[in-house]
């Protein structure tokens, strides 16, 4: 079964876990995945539970010690293929159902019985096993401290390394080719359910093997006009239609390895008048210039926004366009892109972060006129030669049928 990451990149992770470990003086780390996802346990092990099913169930651990060696708790049936995959030498049984009283006990047989453990506690975290057992690993281990470890996880995961550029990358690839197919495919008539079918399809049969897929945002105008612009984030509906003349947007995505690729897309239901192609050229023209001229190592978030409103108004448009970006809370300008669609590092107007390179972020903004939502998004790589595009850029409107 070949591996996903060498192991020699797999090892330089743990090392550089370690290093944030002792910075923060925790004795180790603990990250977690079951058949549905567990990013963080799948970045640091290499061994990915499932690919074939979503499944919220059988936790699977991997537990980092500062010093000594690390090891994987996991369900037993999927123990050869932990062995297979990561590159973690000691591999630890367990026979459902999983608790925290029999995962207190390994603990405790390798001293790490009253350890500061990190644990996915904090900002966009979950755990993937049963908050009940946390109550039974105290009861086990009363002197084992859980810290939150979102900050170290994070700093982790926001660079990316070549390996994991190039899955994000092929992710972007087979979204191009999907929605260039689709697009072609689609008609005046279809609805959003025909729409949202057609786009998944074309997705697998770019290449997306592994669950989900892909995510799929449909918003026809006939929606926008009667939901506002707010309703991409629902469902596709089979009562809104595209007409002909009518624009259609589909923010869409697929997943290589576990990473994400994600980025919307317009089209036109026949020529599309003046007005719509001057609106929609104009938000691709803020966030390619956005991106060019701001997305750089050192850019801190709140100048990357503040020059974005400058293209805003550049173009002629004004805070009801823009107002979104700098208000309290703001609105995020660009999210992070991995192992999750949408992640950290997020850029806002409060945030006074500064990208690095080696970070991977997707830039997305927006206009609403006349009751129809324009887009542009791509997904771009920070590098200290300058941004550089990961995403196919956006050409302009694309023709159905």
């Amino acid at each position: 079964m070949s591996r996903l990451f060498e192991d020699s990149e797999l090892i330089a992770r743990a090392e550089r876990a370690r290093s944030l470990l002792e910075e923060s003086s925790l004795d180790a780390l603990l990250v977690s995945g079951d058949f549905s996802a567990g990013m963080n346990y799948y970045w640091l092990s290499g061994h990915m539970p499932r690919d074939f099913q979503l499944n919220h169930s059988r936790p699977h651990l991997m537990v980092l010690p500062l010093r000594g060696e690390p090891f994987l708790y996991v369900y037993d049936v999927n123990a050869a293929n932990a062995r297979d995959l990561s590159w973690v030498d000691e591999v630890v049984p367990y026979t459902p159902p999983f608790d925290g009283t029999a995962l207190g006990s390994v603990l405790r047989d390798r001293g790490l019985e009253s350890a500061r453990i990190g644990a996915e506690l904090g900002e966009d975290q979950r755990l993937f096993y049963p908050a009940l057992a946390l109550r039974e690993l105290g009861v086990e281990c009363p002197a084992v401290e859980l810290v939150d470890a979102a900050p170290l996880l994070w700093r982790l995961r926001t660079i990316k390394s070549d390996a994991e550029v190039a899955y994000i990358e092929e992710s972007n690839r087979i979204n191009d080719a999907a929605l260039r197919r689709a697009f072609a495919e689609i008609r005046a008539g279809d609805d959003e359910i025909d729409v949202a079918r057609i786009v998944g399809r074309s997705i697998v049969d770019a290449g997306a093997v592994r669950p989900p897929y892909a995510q799929i945002n449909v918003l026809t105008e006939a929606k926008s006009r009667v939901r506002g612009g707010g309703s991409r984030l629902v469902g596709p509906m089979p009562e809104y239609a595209i007409a002909e003349g009518d624009l259609l947007f589909v923010d869409s995505g697929a997943v290589t390895a576990g990473y994400w690729g994600e980025f919307a897309r317009m089209a036109s239901a026949g020529e599309p008048s003046d007005a719509k192609r001057s609106h929609h050229d104009a938000i691709r023209s803020i966030v390619r210039r956005s991106i060019d001229e701001s997305l750089a190592a050192g850019a801190s978030s709140r100048d990357v926004v503040e020059h974005l409103v400058v293209l805003y108004r550049e173009h002629g448009y004004g805070e009801d366009q823009y107002g979104a970006y700098v208000r309290t809370p703001p609105l995020h300008y660009c999210h992070g892109v991995g192992l999750a669609g949408s992640e950290p590092p997020f850029v806002r107007h409060d945030s006074d972060e500064t990208l690095e390179p080696g970070m991977v972020i997707t830039a997305e903004a927006y206009l609403s006129v006349d009751g129809m939502l324009y887009a542009s998004e791509e997904d771009v790589l920070v590098t200290v030669d300058g941004p550089r595009l990961l995403s196919p850029p956006d050409e302009g409107l694309f023709r159905l049928g």
